[in-house]
């Protein structure tokens, strides 16, 4: 083929990529990289000497090299897998060395030392590739083909998986709905997830996980960086979870396998009580005689209770060393328990994936991938407690496609471009069996419920993700000895759009009327006759907000050895990061709730914004790495690097402006106090209050005499709402020291310590201010004791006449609720304490490649942390941020009282965990280990103060914006819930059918002595308001799971 020819179409191919992505960050470190030296038998280096490497994962089979006159060679962008190293040259023997081992992001020094002799006489020895990598300093960890293979887990190659890593911390709950780890204190929208390259973390926040799912079967290897990372690596302040698939080769393969857990071996694990009813007293709850208990009744368990998978992939050569495939199918039935919901929650993922690779010309590779998922979930509802006919389903479909194109100008320069995209698009429904009409909703008065009727709320994504990466890969040795440099540009648009509104076109939030709940009063004082309630019964149009992520990025890393022994790791990356409102829609009401998903007629555009974040960041990566001793087996690590928290739509929430106006209709009801007062204590309880809106339903309770004159039955409003932030406000950042000690203690064991220090600043906070003024209130100091003993100065707005009538009274206090509003911005010096959060962890790693039948990846991490968080707002999950599903934080100043100090949240002192796998000789079985200890995470006990309302002032203690929650304990002595310790096992036994394959059959055992620790449980507030009260225990319980499978 003509040099131009290939040159002409090279550039046409990077046209169409440029042209076909709508151009929204690649951040993946695929490949490794192998170098050496060769020698003679002197010591002298050898130029001129031909090395090649082979392996069934290299296209063509092999690569070929020539050292340099310092006797130096150099392969880069090796992909993971096992090779052979060949060096040749006349007058010597040929030197072969097998079995070397090329991970993702490893750099693996093979040194070559050869013989005089003939050409053909070839030395082959089994390499010593050393398991300890000289020249990173990176501290992450990869988990290979050969462990996952042998690992017993839940089949989730990314939040379960990355459990098993060191410093990974689960959610308080199951992970189901935030399946993202919290990572070395940190929280867990600070994290990345990718899938080849592909960023596909949720736009709406890194903790709603990654929105693309994976084959697990065609996982390769999954890489968990979270310390002293590269500059090519952005986004991200936690962790980055990176998955790589497999690919094509020479030789076809494949698999064929069916997984399922029958019903009779998923065992129940929530202690029940002796006498069906009572509590179950779990144990003691912090040092003022409180108790973890499961309270009278309570169904806490969640467990699957119906698993299977069909899962088939082949791969092999379309055309040998040309063009490989590889593809799958998978589908995943599940239904699983959840705590206090009896509707199971229900399954169907349906994944096919094919992945193309080829070296069209010489010097030439690329691969394309594509993705598509058809997911169902039924059975879900917005809380526990609501009755069962507010539930709701979503079907979702995913899009996913990968490309890149490589050129390798010579055996030391390569160009790349890639392109990577998804599209998710979320269909949700009601039951075809739902009601009519709408449930009624009470979100926050005497109780909460959602009662008589369907499932009210629109809530769907229609996100997609679209990046571009260019970048150049050059080795150099003539500089100050050896660089292995790398620079690119990144461009990403993100949308996490959201479609909203209501099934049925509206909603019923009905609360009490009266702030009274004792039945005499309201006789007395009223001359009631029964319980008043109001139903706010709120139509809007269905409506689609647009928000973007967008992000520039270039990077430049420059891995520099200027020694053999030494190595300094240079980065530096510059973001620019914005967010904003698009332009969205508005429709016209549906006419069923089918038409939400197919129906839909646009009756007007909304107005976006101009950009709400626009943060410009540089992130400085600076590391060494220093070989001790001459063996190159015991490494010296130090890195310094900057990371940003990534930037989510969420801070912007579902509304945004321009929203279509809200029709508020008030319908008043009047529930005799007969029908109210069921255990004629002449107190309106909880239960009663949700027993009594029972009954607005329907016609026979309405009473419009009930409605005070000064309401209006018939109002508008306006949810157009858009977040404010206050100029100069910085993004979050988190700066991280490591320093790391490892050791290669025997051929392919090493054993590490690392010291890791983090500190995070620039908080961001949304502050209370003046919606007039725009400034904030003036405050003054209140005494208060909590019921633990905590003395506190709380704030309270200074009361002033705001409404101007002349007086100061209620009515003023009433103006301040109104006329409340909120700013983001960086929390500023709060009571002498400058506002942070600090991480220091010491981490023991062992890490035995498989070798001699056996594997393992072992770690014990101390922590210990202090600063502020979110303690005030929400304990039972950790994900931070100015806005949360619609948290304001912070909603009030008096959320930084005894706030500013203690252990971060989801934070353990101590974590052990071990995964490997033995292989049994004669029988040749397989048995994998995973185990995980932790010493069970922080809760502080919430309370609530008294404040001066509008009607009942004076009475109170302050005037306050937010709610009335603060920590009541010592903030730096919190209370633990107990240690949790949880063994998986699989059995692995490989049947060999002579040449035919063979059949693999396993079982796996997933906690296997059935762990029931809590690992959540009421901390007070509105959200787990009765302290001690267990809402989750280890998820999941013991559960049998046989698997059969063909591979060839």
């Amino acid at each position: 083929m003509k040099k131009g020819s290939i040159k002409a179409k090279l550039f046409s191919l990077s046209l169409i990529l440029l042209l076909l992505a709508p151009l929204a960050v690649s951040q993946t470190i695929e490949y490794g990289k192998i170098t050496g030296v060769v020698l003679d038998e002197e010591g002298a280096p050898l130029p001129g000497v031909t090395v090649e490497i082979s392996g069934p994962a290299l296209m063509g089979g092999k690569r070929a090299t020539t050292t340099s006159a310092r006797g130096s060679y150099v392969f880069m962008n090796v992909p993971p897998g096992r090779y052979t190293l060949t060096a040749s040259l006349p007058g010597f023997k040929t030197s072969k060395q097998e079995n070397i081992a090329i991970s993702a992001g490893s750099s693996v020094v093979v040194d070559v030392k050869m013989e005089i002799g003939k050409l053909e006489e070839t030395v082959t020895v089994t390499a010593a590739v050393p398991v300890v990598d000289a020249k990173t300093s990176t501290v992450a960890t990869n988990i290979n083909s050969e462990l996952l293979a042998k690992l017993p887990t839940s089949r989730d190659a990314f939040y379960d998986l990355a459990l098993s890593t060191p410093g990974m911390v689960a959610q308080g709950k199951d992970g189901s709905w935030l399946p993202s780890p919290n990572a070395y204190g940190g929280a867990s929208n600070e994290n990345v997830f990718l899938i080849n390259g592909v960023n596909t973390t949720n736009p709406r926040s890194s903790a709603y996980g990654s929105l693309v799912n994976v084959n697990y079967n065609a996982v390769e290897e999954v890489r968990v960086v979270a310390l002293g990372s590269k500059a090519e690596y952005g986004s991200y302040s936690g962790v980055a979870i990176d998955v790589m698939t497999k690919s094509g080769s020479n030789e076809f393969h494949g698999n064929f396998m069916v997984n399922g857990a029958p019903r009779k071996w998923i065992a129940d694990n929530q202690p029940k009580p002796a006498t069906p009813g009572e509590e179950v007293i779990l144990g003691d709850f912090g040092p003022f005689g409180e108790k973890l208990f499961i309270g009278p009744g309570d169904d806490i368990l969640n467990k699957n209770t119906k698993e299977y998978e069909f899962n088939f992939t082949l791969g092999g050569p379309i055309k040998k060393d040309k063009v490989w495939f590889y593809g799958g199918v998978d589908y995943i039935r599940s239904e699983s328990k959840t705590p206090f919901w009896p509707v199971p929650n229900r399954y169907w993922g349906r994944f096919g994936d094919i992945k193309l690779t080829t070296e069209p010309w010489t010097n030439h590779r690329a691969w394309i991938s594509y993705h598509y998922e058809r997911n169902k979930g039924d059975g879900w509802t917005w809380n526990p407690h609501w009755d069962e006919t507010m539930t709701y389903g979503q079907n979702s479909s995913t899009h996913s496609v990968s490309a890149q194109w490589q050129y390798m100008a010579t055996g030391k320069t390569i160009f790349t471009l890639k392109y990577l995209g998804f599209w998710r698009d979320d269909q949700p429904f009601i039951p075809s069996d739902a009601p009519d009409h709408p449930g009624y909703i009470n979100w926050w008065k005497w109780n909460v419920y959602g009662i008589n009727g369907a499932f009210p709320y629109v809530e769907a994504q229609k996100s997609s993700r679209n990046t571009i990466q260019a970048d150049m890969s050059y080795y150099a040795e003539n500089f100050l000895g050896e660089h292995d440099i790398k620079f690119g540009v990144q461009y990403t648009r993100g949308r996490g759009n959201w479609l909203g509104g209501y099934f049925q076109n509206y909603a019923n939030f009905a609360y009490p009327a009266p702030w009274v709940q004792y039945i005499p009063w309201l006789q007395s004082w009223y001359g009631a006759t029964g319980l008043v309630f109001y139903n706010r019964q709120t139509w809007l149009n269905p409506f689609l907000t647009v928000r973007t992520a967008d992000q520039f990025g270039v990077f430049f890393d420059d891995q520099w050895t200027p020694t053999k022994r030494l190595t300094v790791n240079l980065g530096l990356r510059f973001d620019r990061m914005t967010t904003k409102y698009g332009k969205g829609k508005v429709y016209e009401y549906v006419n069923s709730p089918e038409e939400i998903n197919t129906g839909l007629k646009v009756l007007r555009d909304r107005e976006g914004s101009g950009n709400i974040f626009d943060f410009k960041l540089f992130s400085p990566r600076i590391g060494l790495t220093y070989a001790l001793t001459r063996d190159m087996k015991t490494i010296f690590r130090v890195s310094y690097g900057r990371y940003y928290l990534p930037l989510s739509v969420e801070y912007l929430r579902r509304f945004g402006p321009d929203m279509p106006i809200a029709n508020i209709h008030y319908i008043f009801y009047n529930i005799p106090f007969n029908l109210v007062d069921l255990d004629g204590d002449n107190w309106i309880s909880a239960d009663e209050t949700t027993n009594a809106a029972r009954y607005l339903y329907g016609d026979t309770y309405v009473d419009p005499n009930s409605r005070p004159s000064w309401l209006d039955e018939y109002q508008e409003d306006d949810y157009s709402w858009q977040l404010k932030v206050k100029e100069g406000t910085k993004d979050q950042h988190t700066d991280q020291i490591t320093l790391n000690l490892e050791r290669e203690i025997i051929k392919d064991l090493s054993l590490s310590a690392t010291y890791i220090w983090k500190r995070t600043g620039n908080i961001f906070v949304n502050w209370p201010l003046n919606q007039v003024t725009q400034e904030p209130f003036e405050y003054e100091r209140k005494s208060f004791t909590t019921d633990y003993g905590e003395t506190v100065s709380l704030y309270s707005v200074v009361l002033k006449d705001y409404n101007e009538d002349g007086v100061i009274n209620g009515a003023d206090v009433g103006w301040i609720g109104s006329h409340l509003d909120y700013m983001v911005q960086n929390m500023p010096e709060v009571d002498g304490i400058k506002p942070r959060r600090l991480y220091q962890g010491l981490q023991f790693m062992l890490n035995k490649r498989f070798s001699n039948r056996w594997q393992m990846l072992a770690s014990a991490l101390f922590s210990w942390s202090d600063g502020m968080a979110m303690r005030s707002v929400r304990q039972d999950f950790n994900f931070e941020g100015p806005m949360v599903m619609d948290t304001t934080f912070l909603a009030g100043l008096n959320q930084t009282i005894n706030n500013m100090k203690g252990p971060l949240p989801h934070t353990q002192k101590f974590e052990f965990k071990l995964s490997g796998s033995y292989r049994i000789p004669v029988i040749e079985m397989d048995i994998g280990l995973r185990f995980r200890y932790n010493s069970g995470r922080p809760l502080w006990p919430l309370q609530s103060y008294p404040v001066i309302t509008q009607w009942g002032y004076p009475a109170g203690l302050v005037v306050n914006t937010g709610d009335n929650y603060i920590v009541s304990i010592d903030p730096t002595k919190p209370w633990y819930l107990p240690h949790e310790k949880v063994v998986d096992l699989r059995f692995d036994k490989a049947i060999s059918l002579k040449g035919a394959g063979y059949l693999r059959l396993a079982v796996d055992i997933l906690n296997l002595f059935n762990e029931h620790a809590v690992v959540n449980a009421g901390y007070g507030g509105p959200h787990e308001p009765q302290i001690g009260r267990v809402s989750g225990i280890t998820y999941p319980s013991r559960k049998i799971r046989l698997n059969f499978s063909y591979e060839f």
